[in-house]
């Protein structure tokens, strides 16, 4: 299978974590080695890149739920 540079997919699942619901995220990717890096290299720079869009998501999620939590408590 050929990529150009770079594809990923992303998965939600939802799951009780903790007692508590949640959702288990899933991030997989393939990516070309640039010429002149190595394998770990690349890795090293994809993992960096995967932990901060999920380290957004994360916060984006975060604040979604503090907002719902505020609106419900609004509308009582």
């Amino acid at each position: 299978m050929e990529t150009e540079n770079y594809s990923s997919a992303i998965t939600l699942h939802p799951e009780i974590i903790d007692g508590r619901p949640g959702t288990l995220v899933i991030e997989s990717f393939m990516v070309d080695v640039p010429e002149g890096n190595t394998t770990e290299e690349t890795c090293y720079f994809v993992e960096a890149l995967i932990k901060c869009n999920l380290k957004s998501l994360a916060d984006v999620s975060e604040r979604l739920t503090v907002q719902d939590h505020t609106d419900s408590l609004i509308q009582v």
